[in-house]
């Protein structure tokens, strides 16, 4: 019970402090193909673990911050790893979009109810509220990735059918890069 209570406090410090209106992010170019396998490498003996293939087919440059990256991504493979049973696969690809580069996370797991989903990103909504008093989750991790992918400019989409499994999409806003003929003379 004290581990989940200190998730959940340190969850909610991360959103009051994302919701501050001077929350100011450093946004480097990353490869989404390397952040992507820096957080598939964390989860991957979990993965073993329930027999679950991670697919990481992720490219192409990503303005953002890293470690909110990864905290997004983490808990979007948290939820798929609990969520999708064995010998079943979470992918992780990328997709352009004009002006977005958009990082998609699939399962092949469980899915969800269609009159869960309006509410998915809820704080403190837990579709399955056996996870909830069984102290599996705070019930943060989406309203924490769809803060995340508002500091960055962006949005967090979820799709999800029952016994088909889950889509979510983050997608990032496209930075243009600098060229000498858009500086200021």
């Amino acid at each position: 019970e004290y581990g989940r209570l200190s998730r959940m406090v340190d969850a909610l410090l991360f959103l009051a402090r994302a919701e501050q209106p001077d929350a100011q992010l450093d946004t480097p170019l990353l490869d989404s193909r390397e952040e992507v396998a820096a957080v598939c490498a964390f989860y991957q003996a979990m993965a073993d673990e329930s027999d679950i293939t991670l697919v990481n087919k992720a490219s192409g440059p990503v303005a953002a911050n890293p470690g909110l990256l990864r905290r997004a991504l983490g808990n979007l493979l948290g939820n798929a790893l609990r969520h999708t049973p064995a010998g079943g696969q979470i992918s992780i690809r990328t997709a352009i979009q004009p002006s977005l580069l958009q990082i998609i996370v699939s399962d092949s797991g469980s899915g969800i109810a269609p009159e869960d989903l309006p509410h998915v990103f809820d704080r403190f909504y837990c579709a399955d509220a056996a996870r909830l008093r069984q102290g599996q989750g705070t019930g943060l991790g989406l309203a924490i990735v769809r803060s995340i992918m508002q500091l960055h400019g962006g949005e967090a989409t979820l799709q999800s059918e029952l016994g088909t499994g889950t889509t979510v999409t983050l997608s990032f806003p496209i930075i243009a890069a600098e060229t000498p003929s858009s500086q200021p003379r």
